[in-house]
């Protein structure tokens, strides 16, 4: 059982319904993050000067599939983190902000 609770942006719920192929490995990678957000999961910050994605992480739900999250407890902590939804959040949060193929995920739409 997880010790995390989540929370899903509505950008988050529509790619899931968009990406329904891939619904149930989406949801087999949920579920494994919400037993240990860190594990398996890369720290991301600047990419290419485009987005400043610092504050968040990223898990492969297969090859070219990413979720894109942030976990309250680390969030905090980071100053300049343009996604802190955390407020009001318990830090056993993980707010999962966006699930697509690689390129599309990592420029949050």
């Amino acid at each position: 059982m997880s010790e995390y609770t989540d929370v899903y942006e509505a950008q988050f719920v529509k790619n899931l319904r968009l990406y329904s192929a891939l619904r149930k490995q989406i949801k087999r990678r949920i579920e494994r993050t919400l037993a240990d957000p860190y594990e398996n999961a890369e720290f991301l910050g600047d990419i290419s000067g485009k987005l400043n994605l610092r504050g968040c992480r990223s898990v492969r739900v297969d090859r070219n599939f990413r979720i894109i999250y942030v976990i309250c407890e680390e969030c905090r902590h980071i100053k300049d983190c343009q996604f802190c939804f955390c407020n009001g959040l318990d830090d056993k949060t993980v707010v999962f902000l966006t699930v697509g193929p690689h390129d599309r995920a990592y420029a949050l739409k």
